[in-house]
């Protein structure tokens, strides 16, 4: 580095409390959020302090700074606790990830440093994009299956097809003759609508019964998340998203019983579009289908939302619901994963990822600003996750 003098004059440093209120400013500056810098704060320290595998003595990520201490770089990390089988494992989540254009050539090596942390099974981010997504495939990460799709059930047509317009060169009157399509869309798909399975949900903060039920029924072979009654209460009890989230207790007529959660969001090129996200999901699959629990998630969002996004996963899949479904792609995969010893492929494919789970923890509505736009991001895409217009290049029904 030593021919460099901008590279000189740039420094890694690792990030411990002190530092989460210029993390906070940091991250504000780099993404426009509209939730400012004070809620930015509260929500790294939910994030990062108040998580039940927080390591107190082990730094919160790393950062690049410049001669005069300005933060120019920022990479978070928080740990996560997953069972395999009858094993526990901990790994490390990528928890944002933003370099400033005049820092990108030290930006690798800060990327390399959230790699070498000791004590943990594995790493992972599950908001990949163009831009961070090459860096772990070259640190030799490998892509978690069903990480490359989300399935949009659309509820207000005559909101989301004038969106589909925005920001491009369509006149006014493509866009009132595209809401006025959407009604119509809106009055056939009420007449396609499932009727209900006999499953009743409810709002549900008994975090013990929750973590018994995922125990009960979670699938030995996959690799996932603990949802232990302490991870519980405090992604959902005590989280600082800046959008609701709730758990629901679902049981059918024979009394099996399940539970999902939820979060809400916007979306689109101008944050046009409200969306409900299924964020987890835990349910006696050899008792009950998904599609069977899908009607009552429907009623509890549909009146509140422009769509609902589901994400692929084991046991979930939409082919054959009533519904239109559309199956929108992501070019590369949100989610990656590397391992020690080459195993990442085999780690990768083992997991049983979720929103909840990883950076996905945070329902945002985030977008990059002009000065960031060659940042290199785990958080904010060239379209950011979770704001993506609907549907894009690749969307097909199901």
């Amino acid at each position: 580095m030593s021919g460099d003098t901008r590279m000189e004059n740039l420094h890694i440093q690792p990030v411990f409390a002190s530092a989460i209120h210029d993390a906070a400013q940091f991250l504000q500056e780099q993404t426009r959020s509209e939730v400012g810098s004070h809620r930015m704060e509260e929500r790294l320290r939910w994030l990062l302090l108040a998580n039940p595998f927080a390591d107190p003595g082990c730094p919160l990520g790393f950062c690049i700074r410049d001669a005069s201490g300005v933060m120019r770089g920022l990479l978070l990390s928080f740990p996560s606790r997953w069972i395999a089988g009858e094993q526990k494992l901990m790994a490390l989540a990528s928890g944002g990830f933003f370099v400033e254009p005049q820092a990108r050539s030290i930006g690798f090596f800060l990327f390399k440093k959230h790699l070498r942390p000791k004590g943990y099974s594995f790493f992972f981010s599950t908001t990949c994009n163009t831009n961070s997504a090459p860096l772990w495939q070259v640190a030799g990460a490998c892509a978690v299956p069903n990480s490359d799709s989300e399935y949009i059930l659309p509820f207000r047509l005559h909101t989301l097809l004038p969106a589909l317009l925005a920001g491009r060169t369509a006149s006014r009157t493509a866009r009132a003759v595209a809401h006025g399509l959407g009604r119509c869309g809106n009055q056939i798909m009420r007449l396609a609508e499932g009727r209900s399975t006999g499953i009743t949900a409810e709002p549900c903060r008994d975090w013990e019964k929750l973590s018994h039920l995922f125990h009960r029924n979670r699938t030995s072979p996959l690799m996932t998340a603990d949802r232990s009654p302490e991870f519980l209460e405090w992604r959902y009890g005590r989280a600082s998203d800046p959008f609701p989230s709730g758990v629901y207790l679902f049981r059918d007529t024979r009394g099996y019983e399940g539970w999902f959660s939820l979060g809400m969001g916007m979306r689109g090129r101008e944050g046009q579009i409200s969306g409900a996200v299924l964020l987890d999901a835990v349910w006696p699959g050899e008792k009950i289908g998904f599609t069977e629990i899908l009607p009552e998630i429907i009623r509890l969002v549909a009146g509140k939302c422009d769509l609902l996004s589901i994400r692929p996963r084991p046991g979930i899949t939409l082919r054959g619901c009533s519904r239109w479904v559309i199956r929108r792609r992501f070019e590369p995969p949100t989610g990656f994963a590397i391992g020690p010893n080459g195993h990442s492929r085999t780690i990768a494919e083992a997991l049983d990822l979720c929103p909840a789970d990883g950076d996905g923890a945070l329902p945002t509505s985030f977008s990059p600003s002009p000065q960031a736009a060659n940042v290199m991001s785990g958080i904010v895409a060239d379209e950011p996750v979770g704001t993506a217009t609907l549907p894009c290049a690749g969307a097909k029904p199901c």
